[in-house]
């Protein structure tokens, strides 16, 4: 069926779809456990981020082969900060903490790998994308337990680091069913933690997610 026939509701629908939705994983899972919720969701999503401060690159290492063996398209899997995780997995897409390596070092070693950067503000967003970042992750957008007593950023302050920059910013911090409906139509996507793997039923959480994001016709779209 042609875009232009389709109902209001069905063309916002498809709208939605369009919005990029990350999942990044909550440092809390045994490696079972975490390849299990990835293996539910994997499907639903866009990107999985593996975030794991506390494993060993080793760690890591099993967690992306058990991915790939069980069918997790590569170009899926984001590795968060171990650059030599993803060049061993044969990965396209690692993401860096403000911490993390350089994105010109990055790029000059391998130019091909696609590279995210955390930032916390417009400097940090216009910095990163003349050094070359692919995408942007801008956050805490709303307030969430991973960050007691920090002020969340709001959507204020992301639609102007989207205004800011060109290339695509990802919002994360406090997405729930009900945060989510907030975030403008016009941002690239949303990360979320928590809500899909601190949930026992992750795919459930995933689905609602998306399907919250339909808004009812007269709603407002906050526009950038």
């Amino acid at each position: 069926m042609k875009e232009k026939n389709l109902s209001f509701l069905e063309r916002k629908r498809i709208q939605v779809i369009q919005m990029e939705l990350h999942v990044v994983t909550d440092g809390k899972q045994t490696i079972e456990s975490l390849t299990e919720k990835i293996l539910m969701i994997h499907r639903e999503v866009d990107f999985i981020h593996i975030r794991e401060k506390q494993k060993s690159a080793a760690e890591i290492m099993e967690i992306v082969t058990k991915l790939r063996e069980k069918g997790v398209p590569t170009d899926k899997i984001i590795v968060n900060d171990r650059l030599d995780v993803v060049l061993l997995q044969g990965l396209s897409r690692v993401h860096l903490p403000g911490s993390s390596f350089s994105i010109q070092e990055v790029n000059h070693y391998q130019p091909t790998i696609k590279i995210g950067r955390s930032v916390h503000s417009i400097e940090e967003a216009k910095k990163s994308e003349q050094d070359g970042a692919d995408y942007l992750l801008y956050g805490h957008i709303f307030s969430t337990h991973s960050k007691e007593g920090l002020e969340p950023r709001g959507i204020d302050e992301l639609k102007k680091i989207c205004r800011s920059v060109s290339i695509p910013v990802i919002a994360i911090g406090g997405m729930t069913a009900e945060t989510i409906k907030l975030i403008p139509e016009k941002v690239h996507g949303v990360a979320v933690m928590s809500y899909v793997m601190g949930s026992d039923d992750p795919l459930q959480a995933v689905k609602h997610l998306k399907k919250r994001r339909v808004k009812e016709e007269g709603e407002d779209e906050n526009e950038l």
